[in-house]
């Protein structure tokens, strides 16, 4: 996305995409799809956090690990 290069810092002062995507629309072809899957923010601590433990429990290899650390964490 090159409007990135260009793109002021927004909210946080950060560069946000979503203002990066409004500058796109009307100034050139821009395409979406709807996503119906879990969304994390990743830019916050907890939101990078629950990311993570969210792919963690759904691999077959750590799961079970994962489950039991949060379990004593937990209780």
């Amino acid at each position: 996305m090159r409007v990135l290069e260009k793109q002021e810092k927004g909210a946080g002062g950060e560069i946000q995409l979503t203002d990066a995507m409004a500058t796109m629309i009307g100034n050139q072809p821009f395409h979406a799809v709807t996503f119906d899957g879990a969304r994390y923010d990743c830019g916050s601590k907890a939101g990078y956090i629950q990311a993570n433990l969210a792919v963690a429990l759904e691999r077959p290899d750590i799961a079970n690990e994962v489950r039991a650390f949060l379990v004593a964490k937990l209780s």
